[in-house]
Parts: structure tokens; C-alpha cells; sequence
């Protein structure tokens, strides 16, 4: 009895080996019916039509599929850090053009903070196709405002991050009462305005 026993044992794996075989087999076949329609939906090769398409052709299909896509379309950058770099290259606009205002004359001033506040507005909806569009307006200069110093040119400190990291600058000392990890690139600007405004009041 014993013996029968252990003999059952041992053709229990024998039997369970060609069972666990053809399910393997059969998701492959499933998984490469999957794709040939995957790829004939995309390419719309008349090749893939054929359901009895040999494997190693459907294979091929979809390795020369995805090449031609990173060919065409290159993988995108890491938002995260693309977002990092803008927002820190826009500080730094903003706080050059701070170190601007307040070395200029008062009504250099004025004209340029009336026209930074129309890029605070909302935006006009764009026209339809075949719409002629209106003119942009011009911002009239001052002809007895003097010419921009060199405030203008003036970089402010940058910190570079550690080694290892993606070369964006960031601030170490921007203006007073805005952080330097501000996220939100019009609540910045609209405090860099108000302080350009209240010191052109103030001038």
C-alpha cells in the first residue's frame, strides 16, 4: 500500500508537467493574438489581417513599431523637472525686472507697470479661422524717459544645486516677503508688482 502511494506521488508531477505546459502555450498564443490586433490597429498593415500570422513576424511588427515611434516621437522630459527649470528661469526674470524698476526714472515706471498689468488680465478668446485679427497695441515710450541702466543687465545670485542635479538656477535671495519655492508663477508676479507699484508711489 505504501509503496503504491509513493508511486502515485511521483507520476503526480509527470502528469501535472504537459498540463502546465499547454496553459504557458496558450497564454503566449492569446498574448500575440492581442498584439497582431493591437499593431493592425495601428499601422494598418494589410500583413496583419492574416490570423495565422507566424509568431516571430508578429514579434518583428511590433519591434519595428516602436522604433519608428521613438523615432518620430522622443521620449518626453521629466515634467517635474522641466516645471522646476521654468519656474525658477521666471523668478528670474521677475526679480531683474524689479531691480530694473526701482533704479529707473518714475515714469519709466508707470509705463511699465501699467503695461506688465495687461499681461495680468485675462486674454481675449483667439479668433475663429478666416477672422481678421485686431491690431496689437503699442505701448507709447516716454521720449524724456531715460534709457535703461545697467540694472537691466545685472544678473541677481544664483544658487547652483548640488552636483548630481539638473543645472537650474535657483534664487537664494529674492525679494523680500517672496519665497524662493514659490510654485504659483502669477501669485509671484503679482507681488512683484505690487512692490513696483509702492515704489512709484513711494518715488
Amino acid at each position: 500500500m505504501v509503496t503504491r502511494d509513493r508511486a502515485e506521488n511521483r507520476d503526480g508531477p509527470k502528469m501535472l508537467k504537459p498540463l502546465v505546459e499547454k496553459r504557458r502555450r496558450d497564454r503566449i498564443n492569446r498574448s500575440l493574438e492581442e498584439l497582431r490586433l493591437l499593431l493592425l490597429e495601428r499601422t494598418r498593415d494589410q500583413n496583419l489581417r492574416n490570423p495565422k500570422l507566424e509568431k516571430a513576424e508578429i514579434l518583428e511588427f511590433a519591434v519595428g513599431y516602436l522604433r519608428e515611434r521613438n523615432r518620430v516621437e522622443p521620449p518626453a522630459q521629466d515634467a517635474e523637472a522641466l516645471a522646476s527649470c521654468y519656474l525658477s528661469e521666471f523668478r528670474e526674470c521677475l526679480l531683474r525686472l524689479a531691480a530694473f524698476a526701482q533704479d529707473a526714472s518714475p515714469a519709466t515706471r508707470a509705463q511699465l507697470f501699467s503695461a506688465l498689468h495687461g499681461y495680468l488680465r485675462p486674454k481675449p478668446p483667439r479668433p475663429e479661422p478666416g477672422e481678421p485679427r485686431p491690431p496689437a497695441p503699442r505701448l507709447p515710450l516716454d521720449p524724456a524717459a531715460p534709457a535703461p541702466g545697467p540694472a537691466l543687465h545685472q544678473r541677481p545670485p544664483v544658487h547652483k544645486g548640488p552636483p548630481g542635479r539638473a543645472s537650474c538656477p535657483t534664487l537664494c535671495n529674492p525679494i523680500d516677503g517672496i519665497p524662493p519655492d514659490s510654485l504659483v508663477p502669477g501669485i509671484l508676479q503679482a507681488r512683484i508688482l505690487e512692490r513696483v507699484a509702492i515704489s512709484s508711489s513711494n518715488a
